[in-house]
């Protein structure tokens, strides 16, 4: 009898154990939002989000990049990073090449922020023709145990007479690998149990 009570106390500990981590490999809500910063020679507004290159003739080529507000998810979950948008005016062609950081800011579960680098270059004009391509060299930042990935590296961006000259940069949000459940939590668990397979053991004998 006493082999058969042990057993069934063992069960249920086991039980309670694998539930707690079930409920630890849930979906991770995630709060965060973008930004984008150019740096280029020869162009204006480099160190912001938005950079116009000059040509001959009055012409002229504009990169804006437009992040996200305050956006929360569940992880796994792929997501908009924010856009890129192509403006020409003029009649000739207009050459762009610089370099460009993707902030990412995380609010929940942890607040933190890192960021990924790429080049761009590109070659536009008036006639809504030419292309341009973003290369991503550092493809996914951790932060707090949340994963952000760029899924469409390298990205080409497009004129404006495509797509209004916007081009999504995508990515993937995944939450931590193997969740740590929480120490404080585990020993709250673990002496509970214990406290109560002493109790129930007592009154077994008595």
């Amino acid at each position: 009898m006493k082999g058969v009570f042990k057993a069934s106390i063992m069960s249920a500990l086991l039980l309670a154990i694998a539930s707690l981590g079930m409920s630890e490999a849930k979906a991770d809500p995630v709060t965060f939002s973008t930004s984008g910063t150019f740096t280029c020679a020869g162009c204006a507004g480099s160190g912001s989000n938005s950079v116009t290159f000059l040509g001959g003739m009055g012409n002229a080529l504009m990169i804006t990049f437009t992040g996200l507000g305050s956006t929360s998810l569940n992880t796994p979950t792929g997501s908009s990073f924010g856009n890129f948008q192509t403006f020409v005016s003029g009649t000739g062609a207009i050459a762009a090449s610089g370099t460009f950081t993707l902030t990412i800011t995380q609010t929940v579960p942890v607040a933190g922020s890192d960021s990924f680098s790429a080049t761009f270059t590109g070659l536009f004009s008036a006639s809504n023709s030419g292309s341009g391509v973003v290369n991503f060299t550092v493809t996914s930042v951790t932060i707090g145990g949340i994963t952000y990935s760029v899924t469409n590296n390298p990205l080409n961006l497009v004129p404006p007479a495509s797509n209004n000259g916007i081009t999504t940069v995508q990515g993937q949000i995944t939450g931590s690998a193997n969740p740590v459940p929480e120490p404080t939590s585990m020993f709250l668990l673990g002496t509970g149990l214990l406290g109560a397979v002493g109790a129930v053991r007592k009154r077994f004998k008595s």
